[in-house]
């Protein structure tokens, strides 16, 4: 599983699907988001979308 370095949006992918950034093999912690307009995390994040996403990235 890799993270985006912008994002944070977890994939198997090179590119992140969601923006495009660069991702990468060291991240920690795991959030998924099923209702990012009633979650405070997601908002203080700036996440619009429901996902899962890495809370820190390198």
């Amino acid at each position: 599983m890799l993270a985006c370095k912008s994002c944070h949006a977890l994939s198997l992918e090179e590119s992140c699907p969601a923006c495009g950034g660069e991702m990468s093999k060291e991240w920690q912690g795991f959030l998924e988001i099923l209702d990012p307009e009633n979650s405070a995390l997601a908002q203080e994040m700036g996440i619009r979308t429901p996902g899962k996403f890495a809370l820190r990235v390198r």
